[in-house]
């Protein structure tokens, strides 16, 4: 009884029919509400980008509210006239201030190339003028004529030790100069007498080359290398004419065999392909008589141009010279043989010909300050 209860309860026709209604309810309800969902969602978004819109719209009508009012003050045409006004009139301004700067500067040309004349015409005047004062005044007295004549002997020495290099003539100049305010007694030139005793003793300890022993020192050595170097050529001896040779020997083998013939070409092509030097001796004698001869006189050649240097003073072409003769005897000729050579020629290299010369013109300036004294100190006529 039971199970067929059951199995009427669960076969009754209401009951089938109410549970598939009741499903598709809840479904369209579920539709309805994910349709409304996505629908506020749509409303949502559609509003923000309408505000946005809205707001780019009202920026630009901002913008475009400036360029019409910029546009309206540019194309003013009373603004563009002022400013153009204001831009001539200042290029009419700079034009005008530089054509007066141009025009000053023209002027203040003229000007200076007018005073350069001007200076140069009374320096020539000027110079004129001392000219014909130095003609025109002359001493009045003898004492005026003794200090005029010293003078002239200190400007002399001078000239003489400093233009010419003569030792002996401002030397001499000097002592007449001093024997003269000697004879002139005077006080007031004491002083210059004192510097002229210094001056004389400098000039005298000062020591100047002897060209003459130099000269002399320079013509023995030449005679002893010219000697030396003769010794060393050999004797010259006629040596064979090759045609001559070369013609005794075709008749030679003219006479010999076949064999002698061939024989004396293949010692004559080894003699002329091999040539045999001896390293460990002295370059000149691997030079044949002639060339050594021309080196002998390219040497005495150079000592000549020495001697000639020496006497002209050209101290800087003097040393040269004498470096280029040392090396020239240390490369072409054995150590023993220029031993006795080299070492003259060093003490050659030792002398300087252009030494420092002394300052002698103390004196000088001493006699004019004296004079200056002096004639500061006579009563005016």
């Amino acid at each position: 009884m039971i199970e067929k209860s059951e199995t009427t309860v669960f076969t009754e026709p209401h009951y089938l029919s109410t549970v598939p209604k009741a499903k598709g309810t809840s479904f369209a309800l579920f539709i309805a509400f994910l349709a409304l969902f996505f629908t506020v969602i749509g409303i949502a978004t559609g509003y923000k980008h309408w505000q946005r819109m809205n707001t780019k719209a009202n920026d630009s009508q901002i913008r475009i509210a400036n360029l019409d009012k910029m546009l309206s003050q540019k194309a003013d045409s009373s603004t563009l006239e002022a400013l153009r006004k204001d831009v001539k009139q200042t290029v009419d301004k700079l034009s005008t201030d530089a054509s007066t700067n141009l025009q000053k500067m023209a002027q203040m040309h003229n000007e200076t190339r007018q005073f350069a004349e001007t200076v140069t015409a009374q320096v020539e005047q000027v110079t004129s003028l001392q000219a014909r004062l130095q003609q025109s005044v002359a001493p009045k007295t003898d004492h005026d004529w003794q200090i005029e004549e010293v003078a002239f002997l200190l400007r002399m020495a001078n000239q003489e030790l400093h233009l010419t290099a003569n030792k002996g003539a401002a030397l001499a100049a000097l002592k007449e100069a001093d024997l003269l305010l000697g004879k002139l007694g005077s006080v007031t030139y004491l002083p210059v007498r004192q510097q002229l005793a210094r001056d004389i003793a400098s000039l005298e300890a000062f020591a100047e080359p002897d060209l003459l022993d130099l000269s002399q020192r320079i013509n023995t050595l030449s005679l002893t290398l010219s000697n030396q170097l003769a010794k060393a050529l050999p004797s010259q001896t006629l040596r064979a004419n090759p045609s001559t040779t070369k013609t005794n020997d075709t008749h030679a083998n003219q006479d010999n065999s076949l064999w002698q013939e061939y024989k004396q070409k293949a010692l004559n092509t080894l003699n002329e392909a091999v040539v045999v030097h001896q390293i460990d001796q002295p370059l000149a004698n691997a030079l044949d008589t002639e060339s050594r001869q021309s080196l002998h006189q390219l040497i005495l050649l150079r000592l000549e141009n020495l001697r000639l240097m020496a006497l002209q003073r050209q101290d800087n072409n003097y040393h040269q010279q004498i470096a280029l003769i040392r090396d020239t005897l240390q490369a072409y000729y054995p150590k023993d043989q220029m031993a006795g050579l080299i070492e003259p020629l060093m003490q050659l290299d030792q002398v300087n010909l252009q030494p420092a010369l002394p300052d002698i013109s103390a004196s000088l300036h001493q006699l004019e300050k004296a004079r200056n004294t002096a004639l500061a100190g006579e009563p005016k006529p």
